[in-house]
């Protein structure tokens, strides 16, 4: 059986969705095969598919995994479990205009609004009691207002990027949510051999997930000060907290990357030492290949990543040290 896997074909997940699957191990092919060295276990097959739709394929049954934002999730109309919830993928939806009559969200009653997340964007106005004339499903929708179809347009854009044209020349009213990069559990293998697969695949990308958008972050503060720090961190996993002397303790945790600078000078202002931020980095060792003669495939034989010698030894890399304020 072949392990089916959908990720977005366009949008601001879809890269963070292909490189986070990439960093798995598994090289794409010209086939869309993704089959490592050694492969003697069922092959995965990756589907590009408007984001929009993988939810209702992995409700329907059709996929065994699936990425998408946490956003498309939320917008579908049917309930999909996630297996994963990850720290990448940023991305937001906001609402822009370049109608000279609206200046802020308020103004929004009476006025048309497209969006490619009409369901998300009813509810928002809904409860910003803003009674829009009508939220017009469009995708992309960025052109909604120059073409006079819209009077605004909620547009989906990663904070870190170069926004599509022509947001850029328009005006930013509010932002409405904030999204994130998810994995969506599609159907059980019903065979042996591909559910390994899937468990192992599920396992790289918990790894590659957490190496790529956190970093792990340490520090020396007061004890009386560490419940305090932690809220500030605002970790998704508990904090690792040690004794360092009478009064004092070590405390490490999981920040997200794209708040890690920000945070030790928050952590530095109220009287935390000796920071330190390290990058996890992600290493995978596949099984090896079989050295039976016979090359005969067995079901327990997993994927090799690619490019990846059989044995790896894992280590954390130091990327810098932070000194304390007099």
């Amino acid at each position: 059986m072949t392990l089916r896997i959908a990720v977005p074909e366009r949008g601001v997940v879809a890269a963070a969705a292909r490189a986070l699957l990439d960093a798995t191990g598994y090289g794409t092919s010209p086939a869309g095969e993704l089959v490592a060295p050694g492969l003697a276990a069922p092959p995965v097959k990756i589907f590009a598919l408007p984001e929009r739709d993988i939810p209702i394929y992995a409700a329907e049954g059709e996929l065994h995994l699936a990425l998408a934002g946490s956003l498309t999730v939320d917008e579908a109309s049917m309930a999909v479990p996630v297996a994963l919830d990850l720290d990448v993928g940023r991305h937001e939806l906001a609402l822009f205009t370049s109608d000279p009559r609206i200046d802020t969200e308020g103004d929004l009653n009476g006025a048309r609004v497209a969006t490619p997340l009409p369901n998300v964007v009813r509810r928002h106005l809904a409860t910003s009691a803003i009674a829009a004339e009508r939220v017009i499903p469009l995708d992309p929708a960025e052109h909604a207002v120059a073409l006079g179809i819209a009077d605004a347009v909620a547009a989906l854009i990663d904070p870190r990027a170069e926004m599509a044209r022509p947001l850029p020349a328009m005006r930013r009213l509010a932002g409405i949510r904030t999204g994130h990069l998810l994995v969506i559990d599609g159907r059980t293998p019903g065979d042996q051999a591909t559910l390994r697969v899937k468990q192992q695949l599920l396992a790289r990308l918990r790894a590659a997930g957490t190496a790529s958008g956190t970093d792990l972050l340490q520090y020396d503060c007061p004890t009386s000060l560490v419940e305090r720090t932690t809220e500030l961190a605002g970790s998704t996993r508990p904090p690792e907290i040690s004794t360092l002397s009478p009064g004092w303790s070590t405390v490490r945790l999981l920040v997200g990357r794209d708040r890690t600078e920000a945070l030790v000078e928050e952590l530095l202002d109220v009287g935390c030492r000796e920071l330190i931020t390290f990058v996890p980095r992600d290493h995978r060792s596949g099984r090896p290949e079989d050295d039976d003669a016979s090359g005969s495939p067995t079901p327990d034989v997993l994927p090799v990543p690619r490019g990846l010698p059989p044995e790896v030894a894992a280590w954390t890399v130091a990327r810098g040290r932070h000194a304390a304020r007099p």
